[in-house]
């Protein structure tokens, strides 16, 4: 074990550094060539004439088109993990740690809704079957890991008595609705349905009022209607996702 923290933490060498350095940049031409044209475009012929390498030379890098939009929505998962773990280390309760995951996923995925497009496409079975095995472990461990931060407040919010310990069997129960609800709400946003035009907007808000009338279902405290929840939702984006609200007035 001592050996292997030892190494991960050796500088990369001259070849290493350029070889991630191409993958990259592979990985940036075919994400411009999937938000310009779409993925049934993408083709690795297209990718190495935009890249200027030899098609061997991606083929060096990626088995397949298939693994290379896998690598891409495993970059998107990363960043949403940052997101996450921003969430899971506020100075809040349990609900409000948790709550600000919640934010944290519609602002990511309102900020960066191709990425959004990506995850969809590589969770379509017809892409996934095509996915390399290493690849394909390497995107579940990262969808492992996401799971398991927003579990883990849970079972905190459960530990604290927060949340009563009748639902200790809900955990997996709880996140998976939570989740199920911004995803749907996002997959919306990103619809050609006039959200605003009728009424469902801005999409970040509503989210936040869901959630609430979610997470008071379970009683898990504090409940919303004994806080001031505009405020809440105020500090919590302000202590954690300045950034990311700046970003958004911005489009």
């Amino acid at each position: 074990m001592q050996n292997d923290v030892q190494n991960s933490t050796q500088p990369l060498t001259r070849k290493q550094r350029e070889i991630r350095e191409r993958e990259q940049f592979i990985l940036d031409i075919g994400q411009s060539i999937l938000h310009k044209h779409g993925y049934n475009y993408l083709t690795m012929d297209k990718i190495a004439e935009s890249a200027e390498y030899s098609k061997g030379t991606i083929y060096n890098h990626f088995a397949s088109k298939e693994d290379l939009v896998c690598s891409l929505g495993c970059c998107s998962i990363s960043n949403l993990i940052d997101v996450f773990e921003r969430a899971y280390h506020y100075k809040g309760s349990t609900r409000e740690r948790y709550s600000a995951i919640g934010i944290g996923y519609s602002l990511y995925h309102q900020l960066h809704p191709m990425d959004s497009q990506i995850i969809q496409t590589i969770k379509n079975n017809a892409v996934r079957e095509k996915i390399s095995e290493p690849k394909l472990a390497e995107m579940e461990a990262l969808e492992f890991k996401i799971a398991q931060i927003a579990q883990s407040i849970v079972q905190q919010g459960l530990d604290s008595g927060d949340l009563d310990k009748k639902h200790q069997d809900h955990v997996s129960t709880i996140v998976f609705g939570c989740w199920s609800m911004h995803y749907g709400a996002l997959l919306l946003d990103q619809s050609n349905i006039p959200l605003q035009e009728l009424g469902f907007s801005p999409v970040v808000n509503m989210l936040w009022q869901n959630s609430n009338l979610y997470l008071d279902g379970y009683q898990w405290q504090p409940l919303s209607t004994t806080t001031d929840s505009k405020k809440l939702f105020k500090q919590i984006s302000s202590a954690l996702f300045e950034d990311e609200l700046k970003m958004l007035k911005k489009k």
